[in-house]
């Protein structure tokens, strides 16, 4: 990995503000060579502050500093690996691949033996080089999406 010093840890509620501008800010730029702006402002909408404070009490979600710098995040919602974002600026680096393997290991620690993802076209590219196979695609009023599966050992 490319970056400095990385920590992780369980989000809380003071975290929500940050997570939401990390999200929103990521979608903005990274899906937006695949999703058009109606699909980009609909995606931004579910992560406004209070839709997302929502799911801090609700999910098992991972949070990534470099320093001070909030740069990524990932969730568990029963089997499914949800809300997996890296700043842009940090993409690329080797992140993504640790946050999914920590969320990977928490899900086998609940004896879950399949993950599946929602994921973005933009992402699917990313999910398939950590053995996520494609299971069908989805339309949804913010745009298409990949359900994907992965078997955890």
């Amino acid at each position: 990995m490319v970056m400095k010093q990385i920590e992780i840890r369980k989000a809380t509620d003071a975290d929500v503000a940050a997570l939401s501008g990390l999200i929103r800010r990521t979608i903005r730029v990274s899906n937006s060579q695949d999703y058009d702006q109606r699909s980009i402002d609909l995606l931004c909408s579910m992560f406004e502050p209070d839709q997302f404070a929502k799911r801090v009490s609700d999910e098992f979600i991972l949070i990534c500093f470099a320093g001070v710098d909030l740069i990524g995040t990932a969730g568990l919602r029963r089997n499914y690996l949800r809300s997996m974002f890296i700043e842009p600026t940090y993409q690329r680096q080797g992140l993504g691949k640790v946050l999914v393997a920590n969320i990977e290991a928490i899900a086998q620690r609940k004896a879950i033996s399949e993950i599946m993802v929602h994921s973005s076209v933009t992402a699917r590219p990313f999910y398939e080089t950590l053995g996520y196979e494609f299971v069908e695609f989805q339309s949804h009023p913010e745009g298409p999406f990949v359900l994907m599966r992965k078997a955890l050992d």
